[in-house]
């Protein structure tokens, strides 16, 4: 477990210096700005509007450093070479992927909460009072983010950067489309649509389910036990990826 820590804490603080990332905070910052302004125009709809852009906001941030970030936190460490004289200590592979996981996934609640504090400031600027619905939305931000950088380092096992980041992004495209894949499988069932969907359904999460932005925008109430049993069908997915990741890195020859 000490192992995990260091591998994670030395992630957390390389990411943190990366260029990158502070271009990703920055991009996802002056959205929430906009937000602001563009919620001028309409004062009826301000609040909606800057809900809107900042959650977006804090969406494209989380996703972009899990594909972008993600998709070089190992392979970088088996171009240098670096990655040798880590793991001649006291350290298994499956330890250093769980690590580098966790390192990452730091960072990605760093960034959040940084730019959750900066759209809680604009609430108040515009009167919106805190809502318990923003924390179950930044929750599912947060889940699909982790799925997502799952599918990028189990990519990493097998692809170069770039690809892995085409991949990456593929499957989150797919997974926000399930419900449109599943009404077209529905209004022509036996058909190519039909297989896809099918495939998919099993091959794929489920990201829409983790959308909760809505509830935020038009403040409406999410079951527990909803929101429990997709937290938990997340989480799944999470293990899942991170333990074929590892089981193909225990395979993978380093030299």
């Amino acid at each position: 477990m000490n192992a995990i820590l260091v591998i994670a804490k030395n992630t957390f603080k390389e990411v943190i210096r990366d260029r990158i990332l502070y271009g990703l905070f920055l991009f996802a910052a002056m959205i929430i700005g906009v937000s602001l302004v563009l919620g001028q125009l309409s004062f009826a709809e301000q609040a909606r509007i800057s809900a809107n852009f900042g959650l977006m906001a804090i969406h494209l941030g989380a996703i972009g450093i899990a594909i972008f970030v993600g998709s070089t936190l190992v392979i970088k460490e088996l171009d240098k070479q670096t990655i040798l004289t880590v793991l001649v200590r006291p350290l298994s592979r499956t330890q250093f992927i769980i690590g580098k996981f966790f390192g990452l996934a730091g960072v990605i609640s760093v960034q959040m909460f940084g730019l959750a504090l900066v759209l809680l400031f604009i609430f108040y600027l515009i009167g919106l009072g805190f809502s318990s619905q923003l924390f179950v939305a930044l929750l599912g931000i947060f889940l699909e983010s982790l799925c997502l950088l799952g599918f990028t380092l189990f990519f990493s096992m097998f692809a170069r950067p770039v690809l892995v980041v085409c991949f990456s992004i593929g499957v989150f495209l797919i997974g926000h489309w399930f419900s449109t894949l599943k009404y077209f499988s529905e209004k022509a069932p036996g058909t190519v649509i039909d297989v896809v969907y099918r495939v998919v359904r099993f091959g794929f999460p489920d990201l829409e389910a983790l959308n909760w932005k809505n509830l935020v925008i038009y403040q409406e109430p999410v079951p527990s036990s909803q929101c429990m049993s997709v937290c938990i069908y997340a989480m799944l997915w999470i293990v899942l990826l991170v333990a074929a990741t590892a089981a193909l890195f225990e395979r993978k020859d380093l030299a």
